[in-house]
């Protein structure tokens, strides 16, 4: 079998290649920009969820910016005007911090239970006096030590220096 020259191919080949690129690349482009408009639409709704999660994130936030205007007001006003035109984006990025923060919270919280326990509400103290007549068994005396071996029969005088 002889192989073909590439120019002997259609050049209509191509030319469908490079529009079905294209027409890949709009899609994308129009799912994006749909999802940007959606987040434009709820992102007041994601500040508003991250600070009733955690409100530490979202004044944790605010109060990186005023530091940031007090070290440097032009940086500063750069960056509370961004996330101002970026709510959304600024929204999320809190919503998936306050999220984080509380699993890391409930798995210490787990792992402090399996460490410690679980703490119990109340317990009850029965009222009943203790039976403290039981008559308990002595316990045999312990065995006398077995003597000391020496190494290869020799005597040691180790043992005296305890004596």
């Amino acid at each position: 079998m002889l192989s073909r020259s590439p120019f002997e191919k259609s050049p209509f080949n191509g030319i469908l290649g490079l529009l079905f690129v294209f027409l890949v690349i709009y899609v994308l482009f129009n799912i994006v920009s749909w999802i940007v408009w959606l987040m434009y639409k709820v992102g007041w709704l994601l500040v508003i969820a991250a600070a009733i999660i955690d409100s530490s994130v979202v004044t944790g936030y605010v109060n990186s910016i005023g530091r940031l205007f007090r070290r440097n007001w032009i940086m500063g006003l750069a960056a509370g005007a961004l996330s101002v035109a970026l709510y959304p984006f600024v929204g999320a990025y809190m919503l998936g911090m306050a999220l984080f923060k509380k699993k890391v919270r409930e798995r210490a919280a787990a792992a402090d239970e399996q460490l410690s326990g679980r703490y119990t509400d109340y317990e009850e103290i029965v009222d009943d006096p203790l039976d403290l007549d039981d008559n308990y068994e002595q316990l045999p005396p312990p065995p006398e030590p077995e003597p000391r071996r020496t190494d290869r029969g020799k005597e040691t005088r180790y043992d005296d220096l305890f004596e």
